[in-house]
């Protein structure tokens, strides 16, 4: 993926959680990315035009923030429940936002519901196969990496 479509994702990302939690995203591309045991990760599925799936992986104090914002609570009340609600909504936005990116305005597309992870889960299926983009990202020092995966089969068409 070029340049020009991973700083568009790179924009998505921090237009829509500065929008959704107040809080700011920048780039962070020369660090490896977050291990998933030290993570949370949710990812939503996609089919249409060309299909694949979305993830993010976010540190937890990043997403302890995320869901304080997004829900106007104090961090002391959060419960894991409102943690992966937080973060499967913020992986629908980002993908609902970039798609339209991806494939155009005039593309249709099938968002599935976005589910949380396990660890194992994640480095199965975020490592199973190169995505078509990974952005490294963070807050406060804190990570946060966007796989976008576009299935083999849609690339060679």
């Amino acid at each position: 993926m070029g340049d020009s479509k991973k700083k568009e994702l790179r924009k998505i990302v921090s237009d829509s959680m500065e929008k959704l939690a107040f809080m700011f995203f920048a780039s962070d591309a020369l660090r490896e990315p977050i291990l998933f045991q030290d993570a949370v990760t949710a990812e939503v599925a996609y089919t249409g035009v060309f299909s694949g799936r979305l993830a993010v992986v976010m540190a937890e104090p990043v997403l302890k923030e995320l869901a304080a914002n997004m829900l106007g609570i104090d961090s002391e009340e959060l419960e894991l429940n409102h943690l992966h609600d937080a973060l499967m909504e913020t992986v629908n936005i980002i993908c609902g936002n970039w798609l339209p990116i991806e494939g155009g305005d005039e593309a249709v597309f099938h968002i599935g519901s976005p589910r949380v992870l396990s660890p194992s889960e994640a480095e199965a299926v975020l490592t199973g196969q190169m995505p078509s983009v990974l952005e490294k990202m963070s807050v406060d020092e804190e990570p946060c990496d966007i796989y976008f995966f576009k299935d083999e089969a849609d690339k060679l068409a």
